[in-house]
């Protein structure tokens, strides 16, 4: 987990394919009682599905609960200021569906994908293909018709005692 400064920039994705990029010098410091203040304004039926750390050399992470996913790189996501609607981040269609995660990736991680069925894919970020912010992305999991992708998580880089990288599917049961 990275350890957020006042000079770093954050960006905050939402369910129907917006992102909010910010400077965390914007986030005033207050004590635990405190309501805190505001990140993005949402759209109705709108709500964070990730936050991350935004820097310069990175790229953004996204994934649909239909299995379409892509990394856009960091330059094309403005600091515009904290409390805004959003630039659209993905678009999304019948196809694809709303976004169940947003992160950001150096290309030396893999992500962990999991559906509410129980299936867990991981590969490396670098099998994500690279494309702008307002496309819908490529097929990342091949999924049943009444599953949905329900997380993601960017973990280390798994490897064998070779060096090679490996890729696991994993299915779990009761």
């Amino acid at each position: 987990m990275d350890l957020i400064r006042p000079s770093d920039n954050l960006i905050l994705g939402t369910h129907l394919g917006y992102s909010v990029s910010f400077n965390a010098q914007e986030i005033r410091q207050m004590g635990r009682a405190a309501a805190g203040v505001r990140g993005a304004r949402l759209r109705e039926n709108d709500y964070l599905i990730g936050a991350a750390k935004l820097t310069p050399n990175s790229k953004v992470v996204v994934i649909s609960e239909r299995g379409y996913g892509k990394q856009t790189p960091a330059s094309e996501y403005p600091i515009k200021g904290r409390g805004g609607k959003g630039i659209k981040t993905a678009n999304i269609t019948e196809k694809n569906g709303p976004l169940v995660g947003l992160t950001t990736v150096n290309g030396d991680e893999d992500l962990m994908v999991v559906t509410n069925n129980g299936v867990i894919i991981r590969f490396g970020v670098e099998n994500v293909s690279t494309t702008s912010r307002a496309t819908i992305g490529v097929h990342l999991i091949k999924m049943n018709d009444d599953s949905v992708v329900a997380t993601m998580a960017k973990v280390a880089k798994e490897t064998t005692t070779d060096g090679e990288a490996v890729d696991t599917e994993v299915e779990v049961t009761d």
